[in-house]
């Protein structure tokens, strides 16, 4: 995924003891060298970028600048990356440059630097660089958007993960985010629901399949949208009624309202259940039938001349502007998703005050809608909602049978994979149930979270729990080991650093100077997976530590340093678990 268009990052130094925390500049500081460099060479109006290597034996930071000059300097790239080498400033920040073939300059970071940073994170004090959206600092992420009346399956587990971690990793890097959660509460998925719920009420002549248990309600309502699906798909006759009572829904009307309120509000009930376990909540839930201005504002864009009729619908011709041409008003005079979206956009940018930026957490289907939709509000307000909106998509998580589908029953149910995890790892780990329980929302949530947006995932409960793989309870049970190992601590904190350091101890330490970087990267492209693949990787290389570099037993300074570095890493490990959204444990 490419950075999201109008993002800012800003890099702050912040002071402790007296002392500049310089380990958010050094890219920075490479980037101001290289540039000093290509002036004394004469070269002008060249974008100087600086990345990390994917392998550190490639430094910790590598820039390609070189290669863009072949043209200007009529030279090979390797030869005028020697030459800006030999142009450099000296900086007390790095400790090497190299070039390599065919003319990458690398750079490894001076050791006092590493020491700099790991004496920060060890107490958990964490400068992230500030990525901001705009001038506010304000963003909307939406996220959620289940429908009452349906069934919550993996999918809305994946929306909900990354969701979460969104809204926390932004936090982290400065913002002040509202959580919203956009929730379809009419259409003809409830108007099928509650035609069933009714034959079953006249069948039986009351209301005693009504059950007081809230697990038991959302199973009649999911056997009742799979009943009226099929009743609508196979009989004309039940097709109609189940259209009249979607308009009775719309219209409010008392044959049909205190039962849709009823059941609506078993739906709400088992949703604040799910966010309540996975650790979400909402500042605001809009919902569909809220949305009373559509029609209106679709009139008055009729009357604008900036939606048209079509065969007795209202629509937005988009072949004008380069999108697809959608429906805001159906022909049976009902506002579609296209046309509830202005009103939500309304209340949206209304409800909060000015926003930066509205993400938008949706599955890659809905692409062609928000181009429309974000077209459309771009024409009824450039200055309010031009270039402020977001679509995020995520790809759907898919099993070995296809893609799930709640019209046949046939899906995932999010409680009972949450509940299915926690049974395999009572199996393998036999904890407390609330550890268990920790570790079940964890492996479920870094499952999703450790793949890119846009890669679709075929869940495997056994990967997601393994101790050997790249998974939750994997990172957890390391952050365990650090707390066990500095829980046998008898360290002397008037030690110093040792003047000589292992190779094993120096690359712990460059991946550790690394993650207020990582989280800023995250943070631009909102993905959360460069998060996750950095604590496995950071997981890594500590167990390989461990089993190279004796703690305890070590000589007075190196005891000091890979305290320093368990303690640096336990607390990385949590911060980026609670980054993700995911809890850890102090024992397992």
């Amino acid at each position: 995924m490419g950075q999201i268009e109008g993002v800012e990052v800003i890099f702050r130094p912040r002071i402790y003891c007296f002392s500049v925390i310089i380990y958010p500049m050094i890219k920075e500081e490479i980037v101001k060298l290289l540039e000093t460099a290509l002036e004394k060479m004469k070269v002008k109006d060249i974008a100087v970028t600086v990345e990390t290597p994917a392998n550190s034996i490639h430094g910790d930071y590598s820039s390609s600048v070189a290669l863009k000059l072949t043209k200007t300097l009529k030279k090979n790239p390797f030869q005028i990356a020697q030459e800006i080498m030999a142009n450099l400033p000296k900086s007390t920040l790095i400790e090497k440059v190299e070039v390599i073939k065919p003319g990458f300059i690398n750079f490894w970071t001076a050791k006092n630097s590493l020491f700099d940073s790991l004496d920060i994170f060890v107490n958990g004090n964490f400068n992230f660089p500030n990525v901001n959206l705009g001038p506010n600092k304000k963003i909307m992420v939406e996220f959620g958007h289940p429908n009452t009346h349906k069934l919550l399956h993996i999918g809305h587990l994946r929306n909900f993960s990354t969701g979460e971690s969104i809204v926390r990793i932004l936090e982290a890097v400065g913002n002040k985010i509202i959580r919203t959660n956009y929730q379809g509460d009419v259409g003809l998925h409830i108007a099928k629901c509650l035609w069933a719920i009714k034959k079953l009420i006249k069948e039986k002549g009351d209301k005693s399949i009504i059950e007081n248990d809230l697990t038991k309600k959302i199973k009649l309502l999911g056997k009742a949208y799979s009943d009226g699906q099929l009743a609508y798909e196979k009989s004309e006759k039940d097709k109609q009624e189940i259209i009249e009572i979607n308009r009775q829904i719309y219209d409010q009307d008392k044959k049909i309202i205190d039962l849709w309120t009823m059941t609506r509000q078993w739906s709400l009930d088992y949703f604040n259940e799910i966010y309540k376990r996975v650790y979400s909540h909402f500042d605001r839930c809009y919902f569909e039938s809220e949305m009373d201005r559509s029609v209106e504002i679709s009139q008055n864009l009729l009357k604008q001349n900036i939606l048209e009729k079509s065969q007795g619908a209202i629509i937005f011709n988009g072949k004008k502007y380069g999108v697809d041409t959608r429906v805001f008003i159906n022909s049976l005079g009902f506002p579609t998703y296209e046309g509830k979206e202005l009103a939500l956009a309304e209340k949206e940018f209304v409800d909060f005050g000015e926003l930066d930026k509205c993400i938008h957490v949706v599955t890659p289907e809905q692409t062609s809608f928000f181009k429309v939709t974000f077209k459309v509000e771009e024409i009824i307000d450039k200055v309010k909602y031009g270039n402020r909106q977001y679509h995020l998509a995520y790809e759907w998580v898919n099993l070995k049978k296809g893609k799930m589908s709640s019209r046949t029953g046939n899906i995932i149910e999010a409680e009972w994979l949450l509940d299915e995890i926690k049974k395999q790892i009572h199996k393998k780990f036999k904890n407390t149930p609330e550890v268990e329980e920790i570790l079940a929302i964890g492996s479920a949530k870094y499952s999703f979270l450790k793949n890119s947006t846009d890669k679709a995932i075929a869940f495997d409960i056994n990967e997601s729990i393994s101790l050997e793989g790249n998974s939750a309870p994997y990172l957890i049970y390391t952050y365990v080991r650090t707390r066990s190992i500095l829980g046998k601590n008898l360290m002397n904190p008037k030690v110093s650093y040792p003047k000589q350091v292992l190779d094993e101890e120096k690359n712990i330490l460059r991946l550790i100077y690394q993650y207020p970087q990582v989280v800023a990267k995250s943070a631009t492209n909102l993905a959360p997976n460069l998060i996750a693949n950095y604590l496995f990787e950071l997981a890594q290389e500590f167990n390989s530590f461990y089993q190279k570099c004796p703690i305890l037993k070590a000589p007075e300074d190196k005891k000091y340093l890979r305290l320093q570095i368990t303690k640096a890493t336990g607390q990385i490990i949590k911060n980026g678990l609670f980054l993700l959204g995911i809890k850890t444990v102090e024992k397992m």
